[in-house]
């Protein structure tokens, strides 16, 4: 299968939308006049957000739309990522969680193009810097109403799917750091002796859950980038999301209240709205150093789209403080009660 172009043209991109109204409004929508923005450099797939108005029937005035286009390498994975988050919308995880994620409004196969509706909002870590326990306690609601929230995703997300290939990766990391290669070693080995089995149920899990993810809407939280949902454990997403925090409270000193207490305002939020869970703390703990391993390997091997001599000098340095940082974080989690590697 050829890769999706770039963005389409001027004139393919007006054929699209006016189809897509069309579709939507009858056969008299018509488009009054359009825009198209890249939304970001971050994930793996192109987006542009299409700014536009539509005259619809014998509306005196044009409406105002604006929708977020995602390209997609595979067919499949756009037709799985717009089910899903139609099966989602059709639930009161919205209601229940103060939770937002983007509709989706038309799939256009042909360059495997799916469209949602736009969502604004403050960047996460800026409304945490401001509104602290607000904003920490919306997430930990936000992501156990996600959790319970009864839906059949397609995709099984297991410790197994983290685990795998993680093995080999460390000896990329060992051709550039080969005085940090055993202690790495030695978490890997540790993660693998002590991997969780995980609730009996799984549960709907973003699958990919950072701060990059989210946006604050006074109240409630939007979610973006469902391409790697699935059923798992639900302490992945708070493991993910922990970790990443953690990240960015070591590169960015005093810009995000102290970590310790930023993570058990989350845990105690979200455990407030979730069924009991006894083994969750082990759990989100085992979930949050495989996060960091993996994100130390990525930073350190990950030569593909940072080529500059400065660039990588950073991640590289980067790489090695959290690599110290492995300790730390288990020494952390014994003594508040977050036992991990089933200790």
């Amino acid at each position: 299968m050829n890769p999706p172009p770039v963005t389409l043209n001027a004139e393919a991109s007006q054929a699209l939308l006016s189809a897509v109204l069309r579709e939507i409004h009858g056969a008299d929508a018509r488009l009054a006049d359009w825009s198209a923005y890249p939304v970001s450099k971050r994930g793996k797939h192109r987006t542009l957000r299409y700014d536009f108005g539509a005259r619809i029937a014998d509306e005196p005035l044009a409406r105002r739309y604006q929708w977020v286009g995602k390209f997609y390498e595979r067919d499949e994975d756009a037709r799985r990522v717009a089910r899903d988050l139609q099966e989602l919308a059709a639930t009161d995880c919205g209601a229940r969680g103060g939770l937002v994620h983007l509709g989706v409004v038309a799939y256009h196969a042909p360059c495997r193009l799916l469209l949602f509706t736009y969502e604004t909002g403050a960047s996460v870590v800026r409304a945490i810097a401001q509104h602290g326990v607000l904003v920490l306690e919306a997430i930990g609601r936000a992501l156990a109403a996600l959790h319970t929230t009864p839906v059949t995703f397609d995709t099984a997300v297991s410790p197994a799917t983290l685990l795998d290939g993680l093995r080999q990766k460390i000896a990329l990391f060992g051709a550039r750091f080969p005085g940090q290669t055993e202690a790495l070693q030695t978490t890997v080995n540790k993660l693998e002796g002590s991997t969780p089995t995980g609730p009996v149920t799984p549960s709907a899990v973003h699958g990919d859950l950072g701060p990059s993810q989210l946006l604050w809407q006074t109240g409630r939280l939007v979610v973006l980038d469902f391409d790697k949902c699935g059923r798992g454990d639900p302490a992945l997403d708070l493991g993910n999301l922990l970790t990443q925090l953690r990240r960015l409270t070591l590169r960015k000193p005093g810009k995000l209240p102290e970590f310790a207490s930023l993570r058990r305002t989350i845990l105690d939020s979200y455990r407030r709205w979730s069924p009991s869970d006894p083994s969750l703390d082990e759990r989100v703990a085992w979930y949050e150093q495989i996060t960091l391993v993996r994100k130390i390997r990525f930073l350190a091997t990950d030569t593909l789209r940072h080529q500059g001599d400065e660039t990588m000098r950073k991640r590289l340095d980067e790489a090695v403080e959290l690599l110290r940082e492995l300790p730390a974080m288990e020494a952390s989690n014994e003594s508040t009660g977050f036992r991990s590697f089933g200790a």
